[in-house]
Protein backbone atom coordinates (compact mmCIF):
# COMPACT_ATOMS: atom_id res chain seq x y z
CA UNK A 1 0.00 0.00 0.00
CA UNK A 2 2.69 2.40 0.43
CA UNK A 3 4.46 1.76 -2.57
CA UNK A 4 1.25 3.24 -4.49
CA UNK A 5 1.20 6.14 -1.86
CA UNK A 6 4.97 7.10 -2.61
CA UNK A 7 4.30 6.67 -6.69
CA UNK A 8 1.09 8.71 -6.29
CA UNK A 9 2.90 11.60 -4.89
CA UNK A 10 5.35 11.63 -7.51
CA UNK A 11 2.97 11.48 -10.37
CA UNK A 12 1.29 14.74 -8.57
CA UNK A 13 2.69 18.23 -9.64
CA UNK A 14 5.04 19.98 -7.24
CA UNK A 15 3.29 22.92 -7.81
CA UNK A 16 -0.08 21.31 -6.00
CA UNK A 17 2.30 20.49 -3.39
CA UNK A 18 3.89 23.44 -2.09
CA UNK A 19 3.45 27.17 -0.45
CA UNK A 20 5.95 29.48 -1.43
CA UNK A 21 5.42 31.81 -4.21
CA UNK A 22 6.27 31.34 -7.71
CA UNK A 23 7.62 34.05 -9.90
CA UNK A 24 5.31 35.84 -11.53
CA UNK A 25 4.53 36.64 -15.40
CA UNK A 26 7.17 39.55 -15.68
CA UNK A 27 5.09 41.09 -18.37
CA UNK A 28 1.58 41.57 -16.55
CA UNK A 29 3.12 43.52 -13.42
CA UNK A 30 -0.55 43.47 -12.35
CA UNK A 31 -1.07 44.11 -8.59
CA UNK A 32 -2.69 47.58 -7.65
CA UNK A 33 -2.31 48.20 -3.98
CA UNK A 34 -5.38 49.58 -1.82
CA UNK A 35 -5.79 51.38 2.09
CA UNK A 36 -9.08 51.36 3.38
CA UNK A 37 -8.97 54.99 4.36
CA UNK A 38 -7.85 58.16 2.34
CA UNK A 39 -6.50 59.87 5.08
CA UNK A 40 -5.49 58.12 8.36
CA UNK A 41 -5.10 59.81 11.93
CA UNK A 42 -1.71 59.44 13.49
CA UNK A 43 -2.85 56.13 15.79
CA UNK A 44 -5.27 54.10 13.54
CA UNK A 45 -5.44 50.79 12.10
CA UNK A 46 -4.08 50.54 8.40
CA UNK A 47 -5.27 47.53 6.27
CA UNK A 48 -3.80 46.72 2.95
CA UNK A 49 -4.67 44.84 0.21
CA UNK A 50 -2.68 43.98 -2.86
CA UNK A 51 -4.06 41.88 -5.74
CA UNK A 52 -2.07 40.23 -7.26
CA UNK A 53 -3.59 36.86 -9.42
CA UNK A 54 0.02 36.34 -10.94
CA UNK A 55 0.99 35.27 -6.95
CA UNK A 56 -1.52 32.99 -6.85
CA UNK A 57 0.17 29.47 -7.29
CA UNK A 58 -2.69 26.78 -6.46
CA UNK A 59 -6.33 26.74 -6.30
CA UNK A 60 -6.25 24.92 -2.80
CA UNK A 61 -3.67 27.00 -1.33
CA UNK A 62 -3.40 29.81 1.01
CA UNK A 63 -0.28 31.64 -0.84
CA UNK A 64 1.92 34.56 0.74
CA UNK A 65 3.61 37.72 -0.43
CA UNK A 66 6.20 39.91 0.61
CA UNK A 67 8.21 37.71 3.27
CA UNK A 68 11.42 37.15 0.76
CA UNK A 69 13.84 40.32 0.21
CA UNK A 70 13.38 39.87 -3.55
CA UNK A 71 10.15 40.13 -3.65
CA UNK A 72 9.51 42.33 -0.39
CA UNK A 73 6.35 44.52 0.80
CA UNK A 74 8.27 47.41 2.57
CA UNK A 75 5.74 49.53 4.55
CA UNK A 76 7.33 53.03 5.51
CA UNK A 77 6.43 56.55 7.18
CA UNK A 78 8.78 59.93 6.89
CA UNK A 79 11.53 58.00 9.36
CA UNK A 80 10.48 54.76 9.97
CA UNK A 81 9.87 51.55 7.97
CA UNK A 82 8.29 47.74 8.22
CA UNK A 83 10.73 45.77 6.44
CA UNK A 84 9.39 42.36 4.09
CA UNK A 85 6.04 42.54 5.53
CA UNK A 86 4.20 39.50 4.84
CA UNK A 87 0.48 39.19 3.37
CA UNK A 88 -1.50 36.32 3.19
CA UNK A 89 -3.86 35.74 0.68
CA UNK A 90 -7.37 35.97 1.56
CA UNK A 91 -8.93 33.12 0.25
CA UNK A 92 -7.54 30.01 -1.62
CA UNK A 93 -6.32 30.92 -5.18
CA UNK A 94 -8.28 34.24 -4.69
CA UNK A 95 -4.96 36.54 -5.68
CA UNK A 96 -6.07 39.11 -2.73
CA UNK A 97 -3.53 39.31 -0.40
CA UNK A 98 -4.15 41.45 3.11
CA UNK A 99 -2.74 42.35 6.36
CA UNK A 100 -2.95 45.42 8.44
CA UNK A 101 -0.45 47.25 10.73
CA UNK A 102 -1.05 50.13 13.70
CA UNK A 103 -0.06 53.13 13.17
CA UNK A 104 1.95 54.52 16.65
CA UNK A 105 2.20 58.60 16.11
CA UNK A 106 5.16 60.04 18.30
CA UNK A 107 5.76 61.37 21.78
CA UNK A 108 2.80 63.58 22.36
CA UNK A 109 0.37 64.85 25.52
CA UNK A 110 -3.00 64.68 24.15
CA UNK A 111 -5.05 66.24 28.07
CA UNK A 112 -2.34 68.48 29.23
CA UNK A 113 -1.62 66.84 32.17
CA UNK A 114 2.61 66.68 31.21
CA UNK A 115 2.54 62.77 30.27
CA UNK A 116 2.96 61.37 26.91
CA UNK A 117 -0.15 59.42 26.05
CA UNK A 118 1.50 57.46 22.82
CA UNK A 119 4.01 54.57 22.70
CA UNK A 120 5.77 55.01 19.45
CA UNK A 121 7.58 51.86 18.03
CA UNK A 122 8.39 50.04 14.96
CA UNK A 123 7.96 46.60 14.83
CA UNK A 124 6.49 43.92 13.05
CA UNK A 125 6.42 40.73 10.48
CA UNK A 126 2.59 40.51 9.51
CA UNK A 127 0.16 40.19 8.64
CA UNK A 128 -1.35 41.40 11.48
CA UNK A 129 0.78 42.90 14.92
CA UNK A 130 2.63 45.05 12.55
CA UNK A 131 3.36 48.85 14.58
CA UNK A 132 4.74 51.66 12.55
CA UNK A 133 5.82 55.09 14.01
CA UNK A 134 5.00 58.08 12.29
CA UNK A 135 4.92 62.29 12.25
CA UNK A 136 2.40 64.59 12.36
CA UNK A 137 0.83 65.62 8.95
CA UNK A 138 3.03 62.85 6.92
CA UNK A 139 2.01 59.90 5.13
CA UNK A 140 2.29 55.90 5.03
CA UNK A 141 3.23 53.93 1.47
CA UNK A 142 3.58 50.44 0.86
CA UNK A 143 5.41 49.43 -1.85
CA UNK A 144 5.86 45.63 -3.43
CA UNK A 145 8.54 43.95 -5.77
CA UNK A 146 6.25 42.82 -7.68
CA UNK A 147 9.47 40.83 -10.34
CA UNK A 148 12.92 41.63 -10.59
CA UNK A 149 13.45 45.64 -11.12
CA UNK A 150 9.46 46.18 -10.85
CA UNK A 151 8.19 47.81 -7.53
CA UNK A 152 4.81 49.02 -7.04
CA UNK A 153 3.34 51.68 -4.69
CA UNK A 154 0.57 53.54 -3.27
CA UNK A 155 0.85 56.24 -0.28
CA UNK A 156 -2.31 57.42 1.83
CA UNK A 157 -2.15 60.15 4.06
CA UNK A 158 -1.73 60.94 7.66
CA UNK A 159 -2.65 63.66 9.42
CA UNK A 160 -4.43 65.08 12.55
CA UNK A 161 -8.23 66.60 12.36
CA UNK A 162 -10.59 69.00 14.39
CA UNK A 163 -12.87 67.62 16.82
CA UNK A 164 -16.43 67.90 16.51
CA UNK A 165 -18.62 68.18 20.01
CA UNK A 166 -22.06 67.82 19.99
CA UNK A 167 -24.53 67.99 22.90
CA UNK A 168 -28.09 66.08 21.84
CA UNK A 169 -30.97 64.23 23.14
CA UNK A 170 -31.58 66.94 25.49
CA UNK A 171 -34.44 66.58 28.38
CA UNK A 172 -34.87 68.09 31.51
CA UNK A 173 -33.31 65.03 32.81
CA UNK A 174 -30.32 64.36 30.45
CA UNK A 175 -28.34 64.96 27.70
CA UNK A 176 -26.03 62.91 25.93
CA UNK A 177 -22.48 64.25 25.03
CA UNK A 178 -21.15 63.31 21.31
CA UNK A 179 -17.81 63.86 19.70
CA UNK A 180 -16.27 62.87 16.82
CA UNK A 181 -12.65 63.21 17.14
CA UNK A 182 -10.54 60.02 15.50
CA UNK A 183 -7.23 61.73 17.28
CA UNK A 184 -8.36 60.62 20.12
CA UNK A 185 -8.63 56.86 18.81
CA UNK A 186 -5.16 56.34 20.52
CA UNK A 187 -5.37 52.33 20.49
CA UNK A 188 -7.49 50.98 17.88
CA UNK A 189 -7.37 47.91 19.44
CA UNK A 190 -9.31 49.03 23.11
CA UNK A 191 -11.69 51.72 24.21
CA UNK A 192 -10.38 55.19 24.60
CA UNK A 193 -12.28 57.88 27.00
CA UNK A 194 -11.81 61.33 26.46
CA UNK A 195 -13.03 64.12 29.83
CA UNK A 196 -15.35 66.69 28.85
CA UNK A 197 -15.94 69.69 31.31
CA UNK A 198 -19.93 70.40 31.33
CA UNK A 199 -21.18 73.38 32.91
CA UNK A 200 -24.34 75.81 32.83
CA UNK A 201 -26.02 79.31 33.04
CA UNK A 202 -26.80 78.16 36.75
CA UNK A 203 -23.52 76.93 37.48
CA UNK A 204 -20.32 78.16 35.32
CA UNK A 205 -18.01 75.73 37.78
CA UNK A 206 -20.26 72.66 35.98
CA UNK A 207 -18.21 69.54 36.41
CA UNK A 208 -15.73 67.09 34.55
CA UNK A 209 -17.32 63.72 32.74
CA UNK A 210 -15.75 61.06 31.26
CA UNK A 211 -16.77 59.89 27.99
CA UNK A 212 -15.88 56.04 25.91
CA UNK A 213 -15.62 55.15 22.56
CA UNK A 214 -18.73 53.53 21.11
CA UNK A 215 -16.13 50.50 19.14
CA UNK A 216 -12.75 50.24 19.75
CA UNK A 217 -11.45 52.13 16.84
CA UNK A 218 -14.31 53.78 15.73
CA UNK A 219 -13.09 57.60 17.05
CA UNK A 220 -16.54 58.54 18.06
CA UNK A 221 -17.04 59.23 21.62
CA UNK A 222 -20.28 59.06 23.96
CA UNK A 223 -21.72 59.85 27.57
CA UNK A 224 -25.04 60.76 29.45
CA UNK A 225 -24.75 63.64 31.54
CA UNK A 226 -27.90 63.31 34.20
CA UNK A 227 -29.43 67.04 34.62
CA UNK A 228 -30.75 67.55 38.19
CA UNK A 229 -32.72 71.10 40.06
CA UNK A 230 -32.23 70.37 43.12
CA UNK A 231 -28.72 69.29 43.56
CA UNK A 232 -25.52 70.69 42.96
CA UNK A 233 -23.29 69.19 40.23
CA UNK A 234 -20.86 66.48 40.73
CA UNK A 235 -19.50 63.67 38.77
CA UNK A 236 -21.82 62.49 36.05
CA UNK A 237 -24.44 65.06 37.45
CA UNK A 238 -25.17 68.86 36.46
CA UNK A 239 -27.11 71.87 38.34
CA UNK A 240 -29.41 73.32 35.54
CA UNK A 241 -32.60 74.45 35.14
CA UNK A 242 -35.30 74.46 32.57
CA UNK A 243 -35.04 77.35 29.68
CA UNK A 244 -31.47 77.58 30.58
CA UNK A 245 -28.16 77.12 28.63
CA UNK A 246 -25.94 73.97 29.12
CA UNK A 247 -22.34 73.93 27.51
CA UNK A 248 -20.20 71.26 27.12
CA UNK A 249 -16.10 71.74 26.26
CA UNK A 250 -13.25 69.74 24.80
CA UNK A 251 -9.91 70.81 24.45
CA UNK A 252 -7.98 69.67 21.90
CA UNK A 253 -4.17 69.15 21.85
CA UNK A 254 -4.43 67.53 18.23
CA UNK A 255 -4.94 70.24 15.53
CA UNK A 256 -4.58 69.88 11.81
CA UNK A 257 -2.64 72.60 10.21
CA UNK A 258 -2.00 75.96 10.60
CA UNK A 259 -1.82 74.92 13.90
CA UNK A 260 1.45 73.11 15.66
CA UNK A 261 2.13 70.45 18.09
CA UNK A 262 1.96 72.47 20.94
CA UNK A 263 -1.26 74.75 20.13
CA UNK A 264 -4.80 73.96 21.74
CA UNK A 265 -8.34 75.12 20.89
CA UNK A 266 -11.54 74.80 22.90
CA UNK A 267 -14.32 73.27 20.83
CA UNK A 268 -17.73 74.01 22.61
CA UNK A 269 -20.90 72.43 21.83
CA UNK A 270 -24.36 74.38 23.60
CA UNK A 271 -28.10 73.57 24.04
CA UNK A 272 -31.21 74.94 25.87
CA UNK A 273 -32.91 73.08 28.22
CA UNK A 274 -36.88 72.74 26.73
CA UNK A 275 -39.18 72.30 29.98
CA UNK A 276 -42.03 70.02 29.32
CA UNK A 277 -44.39 73.19 30.95
CA UNK A 278 -45.66 76.07 28.88
CA UNK A 279 -43.61 79.18 29.56
CA UNK A 280 -46.75 80.77 30.87
CA UNK A 281 -48.31 78.02 32.96
CA UNK A 282 -45.11 77.99 35.60
CA UNK A 283 -45.97 81.01 37.41
CA UNK A 284 -49.55 81.97 38.14
CA UNK A 285 -50.54 85.99 38.06
CA UNK A 286 -53.74 86.97 39.81
CA UNK A 287 -55.29 89.53 42.28
CA UNK A 288 -54.36 92.09 39.97
CA UNK A 289 -55.35 95.52 41.17
CA UNK A 290 -54.58 99.32 41.87
CA UNK A 291 -53.99 100.70 44.87
CA UNK A 292 -53.91 103.89 46.65
CA UNK A 293 -51.55 104.45 49.17
CA UNK A 294 -53.79 103.36 52.10
CA UNK A 295 -53.96 99.69 49.90
CA UNK A 296 -57.60 100.57 48.77
CA UNK A 297 -58.60 99.15 45.40
CA UNK A 298 -59.23 102.44 42.82
CA UNK A 299 -60.45 102.90 39.09
CA UNK A 300 -59.55 106.80 39.36
CA UNK A 301 -56.33 108.71 39.85
CA UNK A 302 -55.64 112.10 40.22
CA UNK A 303 -52.95 114.15 38.35
CA UNK A 304 -49.74 113.93 41.21
CA UNK A 305 -51.33 111.36 42.93
CA UNK A 306 -49.37 107.79 43.48
CA UNK A 307 -51.24 104.57 42.70
CA UNK A 308 -49.46 100.62 43.55
CA UNK A 309 -50.04 98.44 40.33
CA UNK A 310 -49.88 94.94 42.41
CA UNK A 311 -50.39 91.58 41.77
CA UNK A 312 -49.83 87.85 43.26
CA UNK A 313 -47.02 86.02 42.07
CA UNK A 314 -47.23 82.35 42.81
CA UNK A 315 -44.53 79.34 41.74
CA UNK A 316 -46.39 76.41 40.33
CA UNK A 317 -42.84 74.30 39.78
CA UNK A 318 -40.71 72.34 42.03
CA UNK A 319 -37.97 74.49 41.75
CA UNK A 320 -37.10 78.10 42.46
CA UNK A 321 -37.58 80.14 39.87
CA UNK A 322 -36.26 83.69 38.47
CA UNK A 323 -38.57 86.08 37.34
CA UNK A 324 -39.24 89.63 36.41
CA UNK A 325 -42.67 91.68 37.18
CA UNK A 326 -42.80 93.99 34.62
CA UNK A 327 -45.59 97.08 34.53
CA UNK A 328 -46.08 98.94 31.06
CA UNK A 329 -48.92 101.49 30.63
CA UNK A 330 -49.72 102.99 27.75
CA UNK A 331 -51.88 106.30 27.04
CA UNK A 332 -54.97 107.01 24.42
CA UNK A 333 -52.26 107.13 21.28
CA UNK A 334 -50.72 104.18 22.66
CA UNK A 335 -47.60 105.43 23.33
CA UNK A 336 -45.94 103.83 26.76
CA UNK A 337 -45.29 107.06 29.53
CA UNK A 338 -43.88 104.13 31.88
CA UNK A 339 -42.01 101.02 31.75
CA UNK A 340 -41.16 99.87 34.98
CA UNK A 341 -39.94 96.18 36.65
CA UNK A 342 -38.72 94.26 39.92
CA UNK A 343 -36.52 90.96 39.64
CA UNK A 344 -36.66 88.46 42.10
CA UNK A 345 -37.05 84.98 43.16
CA UNK A 346 -39.76 82.69 44.25
CA UNK A 347 -39.56 79.33 45.67
CA UNK A 348 -41.78 76.48 44.58
CA UNK A 349 -45.56 76.87 45.89
CA UNK A 350 -44.55 80.49 47.21
CA UNK A 351 -46.98 83.37 46.57
CA UNK A 352 -45.31 87.13 46.31
CA UNK A 353 -47.20 90.11 46.67
CA UNK A 354 -45.22 92.26 43.92
CA UNK A 355 -46.23 96.28 43.22
CA UNK A 356 -44.94 98.95 41.55
CA UNK A 357 -45.87 102.85 42.02
CA UNK A 358 -46.84 104.99 39.48
CA UNK A 359 -47.52 108.67 39.66
CA UNK A 360 -49.23 110.11 36.60
CA UNK A 361 -48.57 113.57 35.22
CA UNK A 362 -51.58 114.28 32.87
CA UNK A 363 -55.06 113.44 32.23
CA UNK A 364 -56.66 110.96 30.40
CA UNK A 365 -57.61 107.33 29.93
CA UNK A 366 -54.34 104.92 30.54
CA UNK A 367 -53.91 100.96 29.84
CA UNK A 368 -51.91 99.38 32.03
CA UNK A 369 -50.29 96.17 31.41
CA UNK A 370 -48.98 93.73 33.37
CA UNK A 371 -46.92 90.53 32.70
CA UNK A 372 -43.86 88.14 34.07
CA UNK A 373 -40.90 87.39 31.70
CA UNK A 374 -37.82 85.05 33.20
CA UNK A 375 -35.75 88.03 32.98
CA UNK A 376 -35.44 91.32 31.50
CA UNK A 377 -32.86 90.20 29.30
CA UNK A 378 -34.31 87.04 28.78
CA UNK A 379 -37.96 87.86 27.35
CA UNK A 380 -39.62 84.42 28.02
CA UNK A 381 -42.91 85.06 29.02
CA UNK A 382 -43.92 83.41 32.32
CA UNK A 383 -47.58 84.34 32.42
CA UNK A 384 -49.85 85.81 30.41
CA UNK A 385 -50.61 89.37 30.13
CA UNK A 386 -53.40 91.03 31.89
CA UNK A 387 -54.64 94.31 31.53
CA UNK A 388 -56.65 96.77 33.03
CA UNK A 389 -57.73 100.59 32.52
CA UNK A 390 -57.77 103.71 34.87
CA UNK A 391 -59.12 107.69 34.55
CA UNK A 392 -56.80 110.28 35.44
CA UNK A 393 -58.85 113.21 36.56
Amino acid sequence: MLKYVFLLLLLLPFSQLAFGEEIPDYNKPYAPIFFNKAIYSWTEKVEITIVAPSWNTGVNLIDSIGGDPDYAVNIYTNNHKLKEYRLYEKDPSSGIFTGEIILTGFLHDVNGDKVDDTNPRTIGAGPNGGYLQNDKDSGITVSFEFADGIVLSESAKIEWNKGDLQIIDVTEDSAKIKLFERDMNLNPESVDTVTIDVFSEDDIVGTSIEIAETTEDSGIFEGIISITKDNQSSGTRLYALPDSQITAKYTDKTLPKPYNTNDDLDILAQEIIISSIPTTERLIMNNSDILAQNGESIRKLDVGQTGMIFSKIMNTLDYTHDFAYIVQIKNEKNDVVSLSWVTGQVIPSQELGMSISWTPKELGKYSIDRFVWNSINDSIPLTNIISTEILIQ
